[in-house]
């Protein structure tokens, strides 16, 4: 994107969002981004992100400018660290807003010398802000972020806090093996960053032999390359045909095929908020977490599967493994259950 001009005396106010969490994050971050352009429309607004977030946002006509920061791979490390500070102090922000609460992300901020910051007064370093904000736990995670502005700015009345994803363009679902005829298209997206986060694969089995069975449901498995053998045995004990995608997908094209799907099944992921994005129907099944944590879907048509245990929720991402040793919290939500949600959704819709 093309940088503006250093001279201070002419350039509006430089606004920078950092968020460089997992991609469900970043894509509940987008209500704040529009947020920050409605209230200041000729600012420049950029984003401090990961190289996925860029991806995903590249095309949010809202934003002027993306930074990529790649602090797994590329620009891992100290050395990396301070070149991104020394990056993002030559590009002279007048205000930076962070929904992310680490301890790298503030001290970053500390060392870009940006003369106002936001941010959550439960965050790791939480003096570093000049505006600190007490996050309304019980708030779903796109209105705790818009609260970051209650010190800054007023919103309007009629302001919408929607997420917007940019449409992918020129995607057609045939370059996958799929049609538009076949309805109904029910995507899985079994996988998590966090184990006991996801529901077993038996279970998501059960939900397409049923589905098929009668709906005659198509079922695309979603997935990046670390769900591929997860995928696979979803697709082994389904005895369906299941279309596996796991793998075989880049993000856009993930947006694309979510897009046009008619419901999709997910554990507590970022597919979860992708199809919020697109106003898609979803069932989301809670096992460790819960959606009283704020990551639950928005602006969709839903169903949310979870039990009431009194163990759960028992962590804020999801443990390794199941504290109890028993995974109930997942393993007692049944096929049946799920493939009700999704007729209840589709029915509805």
């Amino acid at each position: 994107m093309p940088e503006k001009s250093d001279n201070r005396d002419f350039d509006p106010i430089r606004i920078l969002v950092l968020q460089t969490a997992f991609l469900g994050d970043i894509i509940l971050t987008i209500p704040l981004i529009l947020a920050l352009k409605t209230v200041y429309p000729n600012s420049h607004l950029a984003l401090l992100t990961t190289p996925a977030g860029r991806e995903a946002l590249q095309e949010l006509p809202e934003l002027d400018e993306i930074i990529s920061y790649d602090k797994k791979k590329t620009e891992k490390g100290l050395a990396g660290f301070f070149r991104k500070a020394r990056e993002l102090r030559a590009k002279k922000f007048d205000l930076a807003v962070s929904p992310h609460r680490s301890f790298r992300s503030a001290f970053l901020l500390y060392l870009a010398s940006i003369p106002v910051l936001a941010g959550f007064a439960d965050s790791a370093f939480p003096w570093v802000y000049h505006l600190r904000v007490k996050p309304r736990k019980r708030d779903h995670t796109v209105l705790r972020n818009l609260s970051l502005l209650e010190p800054i700015a007023e919103l309007p009345e009629n302001f919408e806090p929607r997420i917007k994803l940019p449409a992918p363009e020129n995607f057609a679902l045939e370059k996958f093996g799929l049609s538009l005829k076949q309805r109904p298209l029910i995507g899985f997206a079994p996988g998590s960053a966090w184990p006991t986060k996801r529901w077993p694969a038996q279970r998501f089995g059960e939900l397409a032999k049923i589905l098929e069975q009668e709906l005659g449901a198509k079922i695309v498995l979603l997935g990046d390359n670390g769900d591929i053998s997860l995928c696979s045995e979803v697709e082994r004990l389904s005895g369906a045909g299941i279309k596996n995608l796991a793998g075989k997908t880049g993000l856009k094209d993930l947006f694309g095929l979510i897009s046009n799907l008619d419901c999709l099944v997910s554990n507590d992921s970022a597919p979860v908020h992708i199809a919020s994005g697109f106003s898609i129907p979803t069932v989301v099944i809670f096992g460790p977490t819960s959606p009283a944590f704020g990551f639950g879907p928005r602006q969709s048509p839903h169903r949310i599967l979870e039990k009431e245990l009194s163990c759960r929720p028992c962590h804020h991402h999801g443990p390794i493994k199941c504290p109890e040793g028993h995974f109930r919290c997942m393993k007692d939500i049944s096929g049946k259950e799920a493939a009700d949600a999704v007729k209840e959704l589709l029915t509805a819709n």
